[in-house]
């Protein structure tokens, strides 16, 4: 029982509610070092974390536990400890509302699909880009270049590779050869989106500092620092593609496209088992009765049910400057290859449909000038739990109403008695 009182006392409460806010605290001041997404796994979406207070290490809860910490303190509590009663409902609904909140938050980090969509206008597109997560996507093309089968390597398999020296062989039934991953880079890229550490063989001085790094076709891959920006990192590793017999038959670099421009590397197969490398700009069935098929280093990508097609894009900068002051996209809905339904999506007005939201977040191409064609990115978002925040805050809203109502009716006829008390003297 002594227990038992602790889990839904008012002591643990304000310990869980304290510990929330150092960590916000200390998780927002971390962004600025680290970035947002690293930052957020650190402290945010962790059971437990070790920062520093000064030179001295210790070891903190994270906010992920911490708040099923605060979920179960209120529900002993607030809900199945506190007293049942008409004079005091409000302060059970108000709580209540507050334990949605935080099932949201629950339902949200497990069960969220997140990714972006990148369109010039009139372009069409049903697929969204993750914009920090990687995968290899080896895929079989049919005789008009369009993929029949694929298998997808996520980024959990592709994590093991980010430790130096670390190789992985990847094979699957019905897939015609396997391929070994290696010397996997999580960037090769600058702050400006240049493919530094892709130098060609005759910049030697790049690779003074890169140890056991090989040359191909005049490339090699030379990492770099990874950017606190995390989707502005660019992997690139090498991959052999070998036989049942373990024989290596196409030896190259895999470097990570983006939705504009994906370069798959693309291989035959012939009938006999051999594999051939081909331009990735020619994606067909083999004249000899082979197979065609692409390995592609890209970001992770769902499909959705529905298709967006872009037909106006517009950007209003801020008087005498390049900044964009607002910016705004004219989509159409598309359905069974047929636009339908318009909409116009701006900062603060999403596009909701199917589960689905899409929000305008940005636009690009970086520092384009006044004549360049630009494209918009939509944030899209599937989140079970998009609305329960603010039905919560309604729920909470009604119970403080409640609340604070029967305490001012309380207040109201305990004057009255006591007017009458002094009206009436003996």
């Amino acid at each position: 029982m002594r227990f038992y009182n602790f889990l839904s006392g008012y002591t643990l409460a304000v310990i869980l509610l304290s510990l929330l806010l150092a960590l916000t605290y200390f998780g927002t001041m971390a962004q600025v070092e680290v970035g947002l997404y690293d930052a957020s796994e650190k402290y945010f979406q962790s059971l437990f974390l070790i920062d520093k207070i000064g030179p001295v290490p210790i070891v903190l809860p994270g906010v992920y536990l911490v708040s099923a910490l605060l979920f179960l303190n209120l529900l002993l509590g607030a809900i199945i400890r506190a007293r049942k009663s008409w004079k005091r409902p409000g302060m059970l609904i108000a709580h209540g509302g507050i334990l949605y909140i935080l099932l949201a938050g629950f339902v949200a980090f497990h069960f969220t699909e997140e990714g972006s969509m990148l369109l010039y206008e009139g372009d069409r597109a049903d697929e969204i880009y993750n914009l920090t997560d990687w995968s290899i996507e080896v895929a079989r093309h049919d005789a008009e270049g369009k993929r029949e089968s694929a298998y997808v390597i996520g980024e959990e398999d592709l994590k093991p590779l980010w430790k130096k020296g670390a190789r992985r062989t990847f094979f699957a039934e019905g897939m015609p050869f396997e391929f070994e991953i290696y010397s996997y880079a999580r960037n090769i890229s600058n702050s400006k989106g240049q493919l530094t550490g892709l130098p060609l063989e005759k910049d030697r001085t790049a690779f003074t500092v890169f140890e056991g790094g090989e040359v191909i076709d005049g490339l090699a891959i030379v990492p770099q620092e990874t950017s606190i920006t995390r989707e502005a990192n660019t992997p690139a590793t090498y991959i052999k593609v070998k036989d049942s017999t373990g024989k290596v038959h196409v030896h190259s670099i895999l470097v990570g496209a983006n939705p504009f421009a994906p370069r798959p590397l693309t291989v035959e197969v012939a009938a006999s088992g051999a594999v051939v490398q081909v331009p990735s700009t020619n994606i067909t069935e083999t004249d000899s009765g082979g197979e065609t098929w692409s390995i592609d280093l890209t970001r992770s990508r769902y499909t959705l049910p529905f298709g967006v097609e872009l037909e106006k894009f517009e950007k209003e900068d801020h008087p005498g400057t390049a900044r964009a002051r607002e910016y705004s996209s004219d989509v159409y809905r598309v359905d069974n290859g047929e636009a339908t339904e318009k909409y116009h999506i701006s900062m603060n007005k999403p596009m909701r449909y199917a589960g689905y939201t899409l929000y305008q977040a940005s636009w690009g191409p970086p520092g384009a000038k006044p004549s360049d064609r630009l494209y918009t990115s939509l944030a899209v978002s599937r989140n079970p739990a998009d609305q329960w925040p603010k039905y919560g805050t309604y729920v909470i809203s009604l119970g403080m109403v409640i609340h604070f109502m029967q305490k001012l009716f309380a207040y109201l006829r305990r004057s009255a008695r006591s007017r009458e008390k002094k009206e009436v003297k003996p």
